[in-house]
């Protein structure tokens, strides 16, 4: 099952239109290697928020081969970037990309598994300002850890920082499980609807999804509580 169908999504797609001439590059040759990347509805709703809340600080769960952090990076010259990313091969092709690019230097890439890094970044930021800490975090790693991957950023986020999960809606799977192909996601789709009904649950958060693209949940944490 899709979320949208072929037709609409090739109709929401036409209008795509890539921020600058490498990064529609970089996309094309992700694509045409089956990469994993934000889809182009996907960038367009990133593309808003960041211009919008304008982050200094930015906070990437899942670099795959670097798109997403460089698309980051190009949107906000001001910005810095940490992104966390565990596979071995997925590595090699990101600090290649990051190599290319002056953008990298503003860009910091951690490799190993994101919990244990996300620990040490709660130990580097204990004693830290508002200055020093994530205001935006984009979780695009591992679906069935997403309610562990907040619940240990926010200890690293500013009181009004964003936070913004991909894949929420698993290709459609979360309300419509058929198929061999879902059966063998049924882990993660699992633990997304758990991490989807955590969400509302907490009444200190506020938390939308949109449709677009494979899902996204937007999360801001109430400051009035």
């Amino acid at each position: 099952m899709n979320v949208r169908d072929v037709p609409l999504k090739e109709f929401v797609d036409s209008h795509y239109k890539a921020l600058d001439e490498d990064l529609a590059e970089l996309r094309l040759s992700n694509e045409n290697e089956s990469v994993p990347l934000i889809l182009t509805e996907t960038e367009g709703i990133l593309n808003l928020l960041i211009g919008l809340t304008g982050p200094k600080r930015i906070l990437e769960l899942g670099t795959a081969h670097g798109y997403s952090a460089l698309f980051f990076a190009k949107k906000l010259p001001e910005a810095r970037i940490t992104t966390i990313e565990r596979n071995p091969a997925m590595i090699v092709y990101a600090e290649d990309e990051f190599a290319k690019r002056k953008e990298s230097e503003r860009i910091d890439l951690r490799t190993g598994d994101a919990g244990e890094i996300l620990d040490g970044l709660v130990e580097e930021l204990k004693d830290a300002d508002e200055s020093e800490k994530f205001d935006f975090v984009f979780i695009d790693a591992a679906k069935s850890h997403y309610r562990e991957f907040l619940e240990q950023a926010e200890k690293i986020c500013t009181r009004n920082a964003l936070v913004v999960c991909d894949n929420i809606l698993l290709k459609g799977w979360i309300v419509h499980a058929e198929g061999p192909e879902a059966k063998r996601h049924r882990t993660n789709i699992k633990y997304m609807k758990q991490f989807l009904d955590y969400l509302s649950e907490r009444d200190d958060l506020e938390a939308t999804i949109l449709t677009g693209g494979d899902g996204l949940v937007v999360i801001r944490f109430r400051n009035d509580q």
